[in-house]
């Protein structure tokens, strides 16, 4: 009982000292002492246009470098692309003229040997017209775009495909630019002929803007209708066979 008026004693004490604050008192002192902070002890600072600038100008340096980099590289996938295009096209027309025992044509829609066209489409015919009864329409099976900015080109400096059918020109068949004007077809045996029936081999060439690290080379041999394609070597002196 002592112990406790003792205890209230001293609270009255502290409570009527002329140096004892209230809690609001000490509350509000915190308040005004936080306004009264510099500005760089009250939070982050934002950035600055200067600083905005040189991060913008490195990411765009870094970007470039990314692109100059990554540009042989994108030109390789789009001429292996391509050339996988070509050859996947000339092996459905010849496997359509087995399957279905018709004469399967192959043409280059918008093709010229001087390249004033786009210089970019093959297309598969189904000849109807050439198989009894002969009264049958001819159905165009596809037309294919090759891919990106590659096109049909014969790239000065570079020798001809290890079939040497000839690179005069960029579509070359039975030595003629283009192929024969009558047309040239696969029949139901596979081999590759001209409308005389007569076997026809031919190389196509392909590449972008005439660098030679993208030259590739689609052949056809008449004989059997074999189709290969190839890659130009890293020196630009010879071909490998990629299918």
């Amino acid at each position: 009982m002592h112990l406790l008026r003792h205890q209230v004693s001293q609270f009255r004490s502290l409570a009527l000292c002329p140096g004892a604050v209230s809690e609001d008192a000490l509350i509000e002192n915190e308040r005004t002492a936080a306004t009264k902070r510099p500005i760089n002890q009250r939070g982050h600072r934002g950035i600055s246009l200067v600083e905005m600038m040189i991060v913008v100008a490195i990411a765009m340096t870094i970007a470039g470098m990314i692109v100059v980099h990554l540009t042989p590289t994108l030109q390789t996938f789009r001429s292996n692309s391509a050339a996988s295009q070509v050859t996947d096209v000339f092996r459905q027309a010849r496997e359509y003229a087995i399957t279905y025992r018709r004469y399967v044509q192959i043409t280059f829609p918008n093709y010229t040997a001087n390249g004033t066209t786009a210089n970019n489409q093959i297309a598969i015919t189904v000849k109807n017209s050439l198989t009894p009864p002969y009264n049958q329409p001819d159905v165009l099976l596809t037309t294919v775009w090759l891919s990106g900015t590659v096109n049909f080109q014969v790239i000065n400096g570079l020798p001809d495909s290890p079939d040497a059918f000839g690179n005069a020109t960029p579509v070359n068949f039975a030595g003629t630019d283009g192929g024969p004007t009558t047309g040239m077809f696969f029949q139901a045996d596979g081999t590759f002929v001209n409308l005389g029936g007569n076997f026809i081999n031919g190389s196509v060439f392909l590449g972008q803007n005439k660098t030679a690290s993208t030259a590739r080379a689609v052949t056809v041999l008449g004989t059997t209708g074999r189709i290969r394609a190839y890659n130009i070597n890293g020196a630009g002196t010879g071909w490998f066979e990629t299918r």
